[in-house]
This record gives structure tokens, C-alpha cells and sequence, in this order.
């Protein structure tokens, strides 16, 4: 199996929903990954950071637009 694409940090202007790489024109799904894995981090025992990656359902390519969201462990 091949390695996922590399994430590509893209800066959101008014909208998006076209994929940049190949014009996809129907949003994009999400993946998470964790983003403080630090054994230090005083939110640790309940919650932990991800950061939100989109990726292009046509071309597999992922984006990093910035967000984080937290989840409960």
C-alpha cells in the first residue's frame, strides 16, 4: 500500500470546496491527526488535540487548513 500524499498547508480565502490540485468541485473528507502527543500536556488524561486534514475524495490530496478540534479520550 502507498504512503498518503504529503499534507499541504493551504490558506483558506472566502470558500473551499474545489480541490486545488485537481479542481474537484464537491468538498472534501476529513481525517484527524493527533496533535499533542506530548506525556506532559496537562489535557492528557481526557482530551487530546488533533488537527483536522481535509482530503480530496478524487485525488487523495490532503490539506492542513489550520484547524484543531479536540476530542475526548
Amino acid at each position: 500500500m502507498e504512503p498518503p500524499p504529503s499534507i499541504e498547508i493551504i490558506k483558506v480565502e472566502d470558500e473551499l470546496h474545489i480541490c486545488p490540485k485537481c479542481g474537484y468541485k464537491d468538498g472534501f473528507h476529513s481525517s484527524f491527526i493527533r496533535a499533542n502527543s506530548d506525556k506532559d500536556n496537562i489535557m492528557k488524561s481526557s482530551r487530546a488535540l488533533y488537527r483536522v486534514i481535509l482530503i480530496c475524495p478524487e485525488c487523495g490530496a490532503r490539506y492542513d487548513v489550520g484547524w484543531t478540534c479536540t476530542l475526548t479520550q
